[in-house]
Parts: C-alpha cells; sequence; structure tokens
C-alpha cells in the first residue's frame, strides 16, 4: 500500500521549490458574510434560472401563440417541453426558488435565541407564507407547462 505522502512529496524530491517572499495586498481583504450570502443567492438564481441553458440555445424571450380568433397572444410558458424554456419562464421560476430558499433562511432565523416574541410571531408567519407560495406557485407553473400533471382521477 502506497501512502499518499509519499505520492505527494514525489515531485519535489525531483523539483525544488523557489524562495518567494510574497505577501498579501493591502487592498485585499476577506469578504464579509452578507457579500458571500449575496454572491451565493445570485449564482442560485441564475443557475435554477437556466442561464446556461439560455446562453447555448438562446431561446426567445416570450413566444406567441394565436388563439381561435386568429390574434397573437403572448405565451411566458413553452407549454408541452419539459427540456425547453422561454427567457421569462427560467426568470419566473427561478424567483420562486429563490423565494422558497429565502423562506427556509427566514425560519432559520427565528430560532435566534433573543428574538422578541412579537418578531419570532411575524417572522414565522412571513417564512411560512414565502414558503407556501412558492411551493403552490411552482405547481403552478408545472401545470401550465405540463396540462394535466399531477390531476388527480
Amino acid at each position: 500500500i502506497v501512502n499518499m505522502e509519499t505520492i505527494f512529496s514525489l515531485p519535489f524530491t525531483v523539483f525544488e521549490l523557489p524562495n518567494l517572499k510574497l505577501k498579501k495586498p493591502t487592498w485585499l481583504r476577506q469578504p464579509s458574510a452578507m457579500v458571500v450570502f449575496a454572491f451565493v443567492l445570485v449564482s442560485y438564481f441564475m443557475v435554477t434560472g437556466g442561464i446556461i441553458y439560455d446562453v447555448i440555445n438562446e431561446p426567445p424571450s416570450i413566444g406567441s401563440t394565436t388563439d381561435e380568433r386568429g390574434n397573437s397572444k403572448p405565451v411566458a410558458f413553452l407549454p408541452y417541453r419539459v427540456n425547453g424554456q422561454y427567457i421569462m419562464e427560467g426568470l419566473a421560476s427561478s424567483f420562486m426558488f429563490t423565494l422558497g430558499g429565502l423562506g427556509f433562511i427566514v425560519l432559520d432565523q427565528v430560532n435566534k435565541p433573543l428574538m422578541p416574541r412579537l418578531n419570532r410571531i411575524l417572522l414565522l408567519c412571513v417564512g411560512f407564507a414565502t414558503v407556501l407560495i412558492a411551493f403552490f406557485m411552482c405547481r403552478v407553473f408545472m401545470r401550465i407547462k405540463l396540462p394535466g400533471y399531477l390531476l388527480d382521477y
């Protein structure tokens, strides 16, 4: 059995490391927790919104359909295609996913020990409301996308 330290130290037996004295730049600072949270939240919003799909496939922002009179109507959801989307559909779904995630974060904040009772009740109501709104709106989006999906017969 080969030890991992032996494998990793093998290149250093052949090469000699240069003696560099590097200093960290004075302007470089550790980001605050809220900056990291904002970066993670924005990247979550973009990834769940399908930004990679949008860049590769270049779908239109919204589609259109013709009603029974021959008039063109705008459509935000691409029906009957699970693997395709309009840009507005991705943004709306991503907003609902992010809203649900923020609701769970608000519910997590309820557990702070010094939280006043009124604030705790308000945060509970807001957290549950956002999670429930996000959940049921995502179900509505799926019903628009796939009519007949999750119907009880």
